[in-house]
């Protein structure tokens, strides 16, 4: 994709953009910039794997965001911008979800360093990656993916200079580098020249013969990745021992390249090197290897002449050959082999009869057994079919009598017996070691899956007495099962891993070496292509589901059973049978899993089931949530945070040990089934459990042998030096370590800036943590210096930028603001709410109790605004998403609050918001007043799920559907009784409209939504669209009640208080974030872009400008006065000036206060405070900016006190407050009727 652009690559910290044009290019891997459109190396790339998010921005501007830096380009035009911003957005998703991390130091980078390049003032970061070298402009650039231009190694060559310099030169233009010193020179030619080899490289062989895990380590010096073989003594070798093997001459080792002389690699050969692997080769090579005697890889030239002679030229460690006493006639033998292209049945024979003869154990009638096994047979064998050993195992193994259904754990001793048993391309079973004729066959081609089944690490040898404690079953495709019983544990692994190898392909044999707990055939239907079910055989190691696809040139593929989002179970028809279909969501791709037979799904369902259940105890092992951050620690901390963070003692406050074990056991059983509630749930549970997770885990989060260096970072004096030291430990963690920890010292830091309320400072939680993050016996002081370091320097430590620190200082003064309503627990809260349409001048602002109800919400905005009641029309309210793409009525019985707190869990909470709209009378009325029906809805409606488990493709399709019994059924016609699938309607929500990219048939179409599954329905009109919503909410709601349209009642209005505090006018210092009254503080929470788990409130940026006004103009943020008296003045000014003052001043009783309404044209009505006359004769005060100058002198009289008692921002509250409750008024006649007004 090619496009001209605007371009700034300047950081995000940064407010001067200037732009400047470059040509713009993305290729699906890399984005890069270019001064025009003609230059050959760009002058900045951003790798794919490095961006996160792309997403618009103002004035055709995009942005994007990589781990440190921001970049900002601006296109000709909006539809250019969005076309660059879905097509990388598309790439950025594709590469989260199936991509690898291609930058940075690992295995993909061959080298990377300093280095001096000419035409440069300072060096240059430099690395070679795979076929391309890579320049950065420092380590930290190369860290993050961030180059400056990238070189095609591709027909570049390598020239020689002066001193430490050395030339690359590609076609285009010769780079000149100068290496620190002439080692440092020769290393970097070397890799430079490697690179240039290896784009002409062939891998098609080594991938091949890499298959065999066991190729991909040096036959003699165990070094990884050779590319290098001799062909004649079937090795694969690294390339230093290559040069050696060559010295040995071609009458002793051929040696080829795997990659290079990819011509004299026949089927025949490679499959030969596949069977056999470096491990089988060397048990003959190096059969009577001492360990003392073994080859290092970092050897020295004549360790490793002298080593690989006594291998192999003079067969000083092979195993003896009856027919082979010389090393010279083997190697003779071995050499004509390959030019007589015999060379597979040769060496199997060799390799097989050498064997043979050192099987000290072998009994008389396995020799006859073996004997009549032909390798001959081998030869004609593809290099893509089954390869199979003479005998891959042998010995004595417990059968019991076949069943009909998989149990591993119920036969006892007595059901089995005893046989002697070989596999080869069959399972042959004798009555003894003695037997010539086998009893029993059980071929391979009939094996559908092996299961095993071992106990678990923690338990003991009782129960175990009257049955096998090792066991493995068969289940075949007559859906009969074989169990087996074995004594030992590697007697399991030996017998399972032969018949595993015997019954799969070669991509399952590598996997097989390990212990795994399934394998097998079975079909499956993804994503990629949701219509067609394939087959594949599947391994079940630990956590990990590995695909390994048969020969149809599909790709291999793992599944992280920790890491799933669901796992569930549906139904299916397939000609005309009902089949169970295995369901696994994993970050935004979609398996299904379906049995070979009608048997051995439930096998598969159980093991799958118990391996995604988390038992292991690291952290690694956990049910891991989206953000690779274990369910357990997310659900507390997110509870902890919504529900304790104003809790006095949290952490320190122990819970019950009997709740606390209980709530411990439900989240090892399964944790994503575990959801915690507060009318559940104590806060001092959940706490304790928090702890006692990392304290009970294998390893510690900061992991036990990085333990000295966090000891000896703590230990530096200089804090900034202490601080990178440990940024440096935890980029060395792994990533779970890594993300767990930082998101536990970011809740701390919320925690500990909540002090003043829950009284936990940084020492208190680090003393509190310390022992369970670095689980030692006592309250060590460096590790408590640890955690509190981290804990006071989280933005620094985890490099967190100033925009969300600035969030989290700011939800944080929310909190401590509003210290007389505890927000977390499900208080009032202040909430704005549209009229009609989302623009500033329909905005009404109102505080929303968790009790309020749809009904009562509707009534108190329309009465607010004065809105007459309409003949013809309605009014409800309604939850709009995603920007008002979708709205939802909601039910007039509905909670509002909980509604509005469930925005939280959205990806962008702030496109949420609450708008009172019109709908057609008659609907409205339909809505209030519910009938219970046995049917109450049935029809055809086009219809599109996702994510697409029932309805295959992308298109809409037209089905029928019908509302029964609360729930919505999917049927195959009318007639139908059974239906396909149920959805409950309880747990379901209804939105009216379909997304705009699904591009609907229908403009009338509505969304029916459930926590993990969409369903996108269309009408052919709209009355057919409002009488299926109608049906919907009736369903979910089939309590009748009268139609209240309209109610007229100012006490709810009148009577509105900020928890234990009336909603007043207060304007304080605005350089003080905790005097920021509620409103100003969430209206900054929400310019920040504040996505707060906390606080999921929608505020519209554009309805106020936050500044500081002159007192001349009081237009007050809540302009609503209910029974506030000079009591709460007396006790605002108690709790400012206790801390210092010992008296408190008493005022006497004041005449009331009145509201009168202000005529100003504007769509609020506006409200002011008048004083009653006082027979004093006071100064008169007629409107609020009226004097305000002697106001606040008389104020300042009054309130005056020493210095440094109260703050300033202190100071204008009071002022403000007492000449506000201190004005009189001189017409009480006014007094006897009011206007309405709005909040």
């Amino acid at each position: 994709m090619n496009c001209f652009g605007l371009v700034s690559s300047l950081s995000s910290s940064s407010r001067n953009y200037v732009f400047q044009k470059r040509f713009v290019k993305f290729d699906g891997k890399n984005l890069m910039y270019f001064g025009s459109d003609k230059d050959v190396y760009p002058k900045g790339v951003i790798p794919l794997a490095a961006i996160q998010m792309a997403r618009p921005a103002k004035d055709n501007k995009f942005e994007i965001m990589t781990i440190q830096r921001i970049f900002v380009f601006r296109a000709d035009s909006e539809v250019l911008r969005q076309h660059w911003v879905s097509t990388l957005q598309e790439h950025v998703r594709d590469q989260l979800v199936f991509g690898q991390r291609r930058f940075g130091p690992g295995p993909h980078c061959q080298k990377h360093g300093a280095l001096e390049l000419k035409g440069t003032k300072s060096k240059v970061y430099t690395a070679i990656l795979t076929d391309q070298i890579w320049l950065y402009k420092s380590e930290q650039c190369f860290r993050n993916g961030i180059g400056i231009t990238v070189i095609e190694a591709r027909g570049a060559t390598i020239r020689d200079g002066k001193n430490r310099s050395f030339d690359l030169i590609t076609r285009f233009k010769t780079f000149s580098f100068s290496a620190e010193s002439d080692r440092d020179k020769r290393d970097w030619m070397e890799a430079l020249q490697d690179a240039i080899a290896e784009t002409l490289s062939d891998y098609e062989v080594a991938e091949k013969i890499w298959s065999n895990r066991s190729n991909k380590i040096c036959a003699d010096c165990k070094a990884r990745n050779p590319d290098w073989a001799s062909i004649n003594l079937c090795v694969v070798i690294c390339k230093n021992c290559a040069g050696q093997h060559r010295g040995l001459g071609t009458m002793v080792s051929k040696v080829q390249s795997l990659k290079l002389d990819t011509s004299v690699w026949s089927n025949e050969i490679v499959q030969l090197f596949i069977m056999l692997g470096n491990d089988r080769a060397n048990d003959f090579w190096a059969g009577h290897l001492p360990v003392s005697e073994e080859l290092d890889c970092d050897a020295s030239p004549e360790q490793r002449r002298e080593f690989i002679t006594q291998k192999y030229r003079e067969g000083r460690f092979r195993l003896a050959h009856p027919g082979f006493s010389c090393q010279e006639e083997l190697l003779k033998v071995l050499c004509a082999a390959v030019s007589e292209q015999t060379l597979l049945r040769t060496v199997t024979h060799i390799f097989s009869e050498a064997e043979s003869a050192n099987r000290s154990s072998q009994s008389a009638g396995y020799q006859e057994h073996a004997a009549h096994m032909d390798p001959l047979s081998l030869s004609d064998l593809s290099v893509y079919d089954e390869i199979m050993q003479p005998v891959l195992h042998s010995g004595f193994l417990y059968k019991s009598s076949s069943i009909n259904r998989g149990t591993l754990t119920r036969k006892t001793r007595e059901d089995f017996q005893k046989f002697w048993c070989s596999v080869d391309q069959s399972l042959l079973l004798y009555e003894s070691d003695r037997s010539t004729e086998p009893c029993m066959q059980i071929s391979v081609r009939d094996v559908v899956c092996l299961g095993v089944s071992r106990p678990d690490s923690s338990s003991t040898n009782n129960g175990f007495i009257d049955r096998f404690r090792y066991t493995f079953e068969l289940y075949l495709t007559s859906e009969k099962v074989h169990l087996f019983g074995v004594e030992t544990a590697d007697a399991l692994h030996s017998w399972t891993r032969a018949i595993g190898q015997a019954a799969t392909p070669l991509s399952c044999h590598c996997l097989l070496t390990r212990e795994f707990e399934r394998v097998g055939l079975l079909r499956y239907r993804a994503m990629l292509n949701p219509q067609q079910w394939k087959e594949a055989y599947f391994v079940l190691q630990k956590s990990n589901l590995f695909i390994c696809p048969q020969n149809d040139g599909a790709a291999e593929d793992i599944i992280n059973l920790n890491r799933l989002q669901e796992l569930s179970v549906t139904s299916e028809s397939e000609n005309h049978e009902k089949k169970d279909v295995l369901v696994l969501v994993e970050k935004g791709r979609t398996l299904h899993l379906q049995g070979v037979g009608r048997t051995d799904f439930s096998l598969w369902y159980s093991d799958i089931q118990r391996a995604a259940g988390g038992k292991g105890n690291t952290l690694r092992e956990q049910q891991m949530s989206r953000n690779d951050i274990p369910i357990i620690v997310d659900s507390c901390i997110a509870f902890i945070t919504q529900y304790g963070l104003g809790h006095e003692g949290i952490y320190r406050k122990n819970g019950a040990k009997s709740r606390i074990r209980l709530l411990m056991e439900e989240f090892r059983k399964d944790a994503r089934n575990v959801k915690l509630r507060i009318g559940d749930h104590f806060i001092e549970d959940v706490t304790d459990v928090l702890k006692r997770f990392f304290r009970e885990i294998d390893d510690p989060i900061f992991m036990a042998e990085l333990h000295p260096l966090w000891r000896e970072a703590a230990k530096l004096p200089d804090k900034r030096g202490r601080l990178d030291r440990y940024k440096n430990i935890i980029g060395s963690l792994p990533r779970v370590n890594r993300t767990t920890l930082a998101v536990l010292v970011s809740h701390l830091y919320r925690v500990q800036k909540c002090a003043d309320l829950n009284q936990m400072c940084t020492k208190n939680l680090s003393l509190l943590f310390a022992p369970s993050l670095f689980q030692t016996d006592g309250k060590g002081e460096h590790e408590v210096k640890i955690v509190e370091d981290l804990i006071d320097n989280y933005p620094y430590v985890f490099e967190i930028d100033e925009e969300h620190q600035t969030q989290i200082d700011l939800e944080v003064s929310l909190i401590t603001s509003w210290k007389d309503t505890q927000l977390s627990q499900a208080g009032d809260i202040i909430i704005e709410v549209y009229l009609e349409m989302k623009i500033p001048d329909c905005c009404i602002t109102l505080k929303v109790s968790p009790t309020m109800c749809a009904e009562e919400l509707t009534n108190q905005v329309l009465y607010m605004r004065n809105v007459p009641d309409g003949e013809k029309n309605a009014w409800m309210t309604f939850e709009a998403i995603e920007d008002g793409q979708l709205e939802r009525p909601l039910h007039p019985k509905e909670k509002v609050l909980e509604q509005a707190l469930m925005w939280c869990t959205m990806a962008d909470p702030s496109s949420a918001y609450l708008v009172v709209k019109k709908v057609p009378k008659g609907e409205g009325i339909n809505i209030l007043t519910s009938y219970k029906s046995e049917v109450m809805k049935i029809g055809l409606l086009r219809c599109r799920e996702e994510p697409p488990k029932l309805l295959q493709g992308t298109r809409f399709q037209e089905r029928t559907f019908q509302i029964r019994d609360h729930k919505l059924l999917l049927l195959k016609d009318k007639k139908s009784i059974k239906p396909e699938k149920e959805w409950s309607l309880k747990s379901m929500k209804i939105y009216i409209g379909i997304r705009r990219k699904l591009k609907a048939p229908s403009r009338w179409g509505f969304t029916v939504m459930s926590d993990k599954h969409q369903l996108f329905l269309c009408c052919s009109s709209e009355a057919e669209m409002w009488d299926w919503v109608t049906s919907f909410l009736k369903a979910q709601n089939d309590d009748p009640g009268p139609p209240v349209l309209r109610r007229h009642s100012s006490s709810d209005i009148s009577k509105q208080k900020f928890g234990t505090m009336p909603l007043v006018p207060i304007r304080g210092d605005e350089r003080n974030s905790s005097m920021l009254s509620a409103n100003q503080t969430l209206r900054k929470l929400h310019d920040r872009r504040s996505h707060s788990l906390y606080f999921p409130m929608k505020m519209q940026h554009d309805s106020f400008e936050e500044r500081w006004e002159p007192s001349d103009l009081p237009e007050p943020l809540y302009e609503e006065v209910g029974d506030f008296g000079l009591q709460v003045l007396k006790s605002l000014e108690t709790s400012f000036r206790s801390s210092r003052i010992t008296e408190t001043l008493e005022f006497p009783d004041q005449p009331p206060l009145r509201v009168v309404h202000s005529e100003k044209g504007h769509l609020d009505n506006k409200m002011v405070l008048e004083e009653v006359e006082n027979p004093s004769g006071s100064a008169e005060m007629q409107e609020h900016k009226s004097n305000t100058e002697e106001c606040e002198e008389d104020a300042g009289r009054r309130w005056q006190e020493p210095q440094g008692v109260c703050t300033h921002s202190q100071e204008l509250l009071l002022q403000e407050l007492s000449s506000a409750f201190t004005k009189k008024d001189r017409d009480q006649q006014e007094d006897q009727e009011e206007k309405p007004y709005d909040v």
